[in-house]
């Protein structure tokens, strides 16, 4: 069960959790990003996907979304059972520096000492070690990601990261290029380009990384939500 306190590294969770998913054989990613207010939708996905995979990915826009998960995991011990170990997540363009809890998640992440207690800070990029694979997370304002991918790819290259996950576009998408895999889950509340809502389950494999995309039926109404695998986009 997740240990609901941000580390230094930016990622919440234990660790002892953090340094586990550095070396699993195999490891399941549940990736979503650009919530925009539907937290219920979020929590849906959350309670269905989440207790099967290792980490939650949130690529951002939806800072007030997490601190309900958050609240909601820390009042609520059936619901943080369905929260994955490790929680990474990213500053969107839309979103806070911070954010307040109710509790002082941040008594153990240096960066927080000088701020209010239970603030939880949005990093704007992040590195999250899976099975020995760097992957780069941000949600890709910064970067200008609706209009080019080299500067996002060459941060990733720097960091020695083969995989980037973004948002920010609110469009699917799994680029694999020559030296950088992009991936964005695209958004649960907010679809754009003809497409539908969406977010994915990565798995990591000690040589490949597979994506898989759910789409989501009537995810304006998220009690009658449905998910089914998105085929080709």
């Amino acid at each position: 069960m997740i240990e609901l306190f941000q580390q230094t590294s930016g990622l919440i969770g234990s660790p002892e959790a953090i340094k586990a998913l550095s070396q699993k054989d195999h490891a399941r990613l549940l990736t979503i990003s650009d919530s925009h207010g539907d937290y219920r939708l979020f929590a849906r996905i959350i309670k269905e996907f989440g207790p099967n995979c290792d980490a939650l990915i949130f690529g951002g826009d939806g800072a007030r979304d997490l601190s309900e998960i958050l609240e909601e995991a820390n009042e609520r011990e059936d619901f943080r059972k369905c929260l994955p170990s490790v929680l990474a997540f990213v500053r969107g363009n839309n979103d806070p520096h911070t954010f307040p809890l109710s509790y002082d998640i941040g008594k153990y992440n240096l960066e927080a000492r000088t701020l209010l207690k239970g603030s939880v800070i949005m990093p704007y990029s992040q590195l999250l070690n899976v099975n020995g694979q760097n992957l780069y997370i941000t949600h890709g304002h910064l970067q200008n990601i609706e209009y080019t991918y080299e500067p996002i790819a060459g941060i990733a290259r720097e960091n020695n990261c083969k995989t980037v996950i973004y948002g920010h576009t609110h469009i699917p998408e799994d680029l694999d290029g020559k030296e950088c895999r992009l991936i964005n889950p695209g958004s649960i509340s907010r679809p754009r380009g003809g497409m539908p809502a969406t977010f994915a389950i990565l798995t990591v494999e000690k040589t490949f990384i597979d994506a898989a995309f759910l789409k989501i039926e009537n995810h304006y109404f998220s009690a009658k939500a449905s998910f089914s695998i998105m085929k080709g986009f």
